[in-house]
Protein backbone atom coordinates (compact mmCIF):
# COMPACT_ATOMS: atom_id res chain seq x y z
CA UNK A 1 0.00 0.00 0.00
CA UNK A 2 1.30 3.44 -0.83
CA UNK A 3 2.24 5.83 1.94
CA UNK A 4 -0.42 8.29 0.72
CA UNK A 5 -3.21 5.76 1.12
CA UNK A 6 -1.86 4.71 4.48
CA UNK A 7 -1.84 8.33 5.69
CA UNK A 8 -5.36 8.84 4.28
CA UNK A 9 -6.57 5.87 6.31
CA UNK A 10 -4.85 7.28 9.40
CA UNK A 11 -6.52 10.64 8.82
CA UNK A 12 -9.91 8.98 8.35
CA UNK A 13 -9.42 7.06 11.59
CA UNK A 14 -8.43 10.22 13.46
CA UNK A 15 -11.48 12.06 12.14
CA UNK A 16 -13.77 9.14 12.98
CA UNK A 17 -12.79 9.36 16.67
CA UNK A 18 -12.48 13.14 17.02
CA UNK A 19 -14.61 15.06 19.52
CA UNK A 20 -16.20 17.20 16.80
CA UNK A 21 -17.63 14.17 14.99
CA UNK A 22 -18.74 12.54 18.25
CA UNK A 23 -20.53 15.76 19.23
CA UNK A 24 -22.16 16.00 15.80
CA UNK A 25 -23.38 12.41 15.94
CA UNK A 26 -24.77 12.90 19.45
CA UNK A 27 -26.51 16.13 18.43
CA UNK A 28 -28.04 14.37 15.41
CA UNK A 29 -29.25 11.53 17.65
CA UNK A 30 -30.91 14.05 19.97
CA UNK A 31 -32.63 15.85 17.08
CA UNK A 32 -33.87 12.52 15.73
CA UNK A 33 -35.42 11.81 19.13
CA UNK A 34 -37.08 15.23 19.33
CA UNK A 35 -40.60 14.74 17.96
CA UNK A 36 -41.25 18.46 17.59
CA UNK A 37 -38.01 19.01 15.70
CA UNK A 38 -38.49 16.03 13.39
CA UNK A 39 -42.09 16.91 12.56
CA UNK A 40 -41.17 20.51 11.80
CA UNK A 41 -38.17 19.43 9.72
CA UNK A 42 -40.44 17.07 7.77
CA UNK A 43 -42.86 19.95 7.13
CA UNK A 44 -39.95 22.13 5.99
CA UNK A 45 -38.73 19.44 3.58
CA UNK A 46 -42.23 19.15 2.10
CA UNK A 47 -42.41 22.91 1.59
CA UNK A 48 -38.91 22.97 0.11
CA UNK A 49 -39.96 20.27 -2.35
CA UNK A 50 -42.88 22.44 -3.44
CA UNK A 51 -40.42 25.30 -3.98
CA UNK A 52 -38.10 23.05 -6.02
CA UNK A 53 -40.95 21.81 -8.20
CA UNK A 54 -42.21 25.34 -8.75
CA UNK A 55 -38.72 26.56 -9.65
CA UNK A 56 -38.15 23.70 -12.08
CA UNK A 57 -41.49 24.48 -13.71
CA UNK A 58 -40.64 28.16 -13.97
CA UNK A 59 -43.43 29.13 -11.58
CA UNK A 60 -43.12 31.80 -8.91
CA UNK A 61 -44.36 31.06 -5.43
CA UNK A 62 -46.81 33.44 -3.83
CA UNK A 63 -45.20 35.71 -1.23
CA UNK A 64 -47.39 34.06 1.42
CA UNK A 65 -45.74 30.67 0.84
CA UNK A 66 -42.26 32.19 0.89
CA UNK A 67 -43.06 33.95 4.18
CA UNK A 68 -44.44 30.71 5.62
CA UNK A 69 -41.27 28.87 4.61
CA UNK A 70 -39.04 31.49 6.25
CA UNK A 71 -41.12 31.46 9.43
CA UNK A 72 -40.89 27.68 9.63
CA UNK A 73 -37.10 27.86 9.16
CA UNK A 74 -36.92 30.38 12.01
CA UNK A 75 -39.08 28.25 14.28
CA UNK A 76 -36.91 25.22 13.61
CA UNK A 77 -33.70 27.11 14.33
CA UNK A 78 -35.19 28.19 17.68
CA UNK A 79 -35.54 24.57 18.85
CA UNK A 80 -32.75 23.84 21.34
CA UNK A 81 -31.83 20.42 19.91
CA UNK A 82 -31.59 21.90 16.42
CA UNK A 83 -29.54 24.83 17.67
CA UNK A 84 -27.09 22.41 19.32
CA UNK A 85 -26.93 20.34 16.14
CA UNK A 86 -26.16 23.44 14.07
CA UNK A 87 -23.37 24.43 16.45
CA UNK A 88 -21.89 20.92 16.36
CA UNK A 89 -22.14 20.83 12.58
CA UNK A 90 -20.39 24.19 12.34
CA UNK A 91 -17.52 22.96 14.53
CA UNK A 92 -17.13 19.78 12.49
CA UNK A 93 -17.27 21.72 9.21
CA UNK A 94 -14.63 24.10 10.55
CA UNK A 95 -12.37 21.18 11.39
CA UNK A 96 -12.81 19.71 7.91
CA UNK A 97 -12.08 23.10 6.31
CA UNK A 98 -8.86 23.30 8.33
CA UNK A 99 -7.88 19.80 7.17
CA UNK A 100 -8.60 20.77 3.56
CA UNK A 101 -6.60 23.99 3.94
CA UNK A 102 -3.61 22.08 5.31
CA UNK A 103 -3.73 19.67 2.37
CA UNK A 104 -4.20 22.48 -0.17
CA UNK A 105 -1.27 24.45 1.26
CA UNK A 106 0.95 21.37 1.23
CA UNK A 107 0.09 20.66 -2.39
CA UNK A 108 0.62 24.24 -3.50
CA UNK A 109 3.90 24.62 -1.64
CA UNK A 110 2.61 27.66 0.25
CA UNK A 111 3.19 28.13 3.91
CA UNK A 112 0.20 27.48 6.11
CA UNK A 113 -1.68 30.67 6.86
CA UNK A 114 -0.38 32.52 3.81
CA UNK A 115 -2.86 34.09 1.44
CA UNK A 116 -3.34 32.37 -1.91
CA UNK A 117 -2.55 34.37 -5.07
Amino acid sequence: MSVVLEKARELAEAISVCDELADLREAARIVEGDELATSMIDRLREKQEVVRRAASSGLELPEEQITELRELQGQISDIESVRRFNIAQGKFNSLMEQVNDIIAHALSGEEEGSEPD
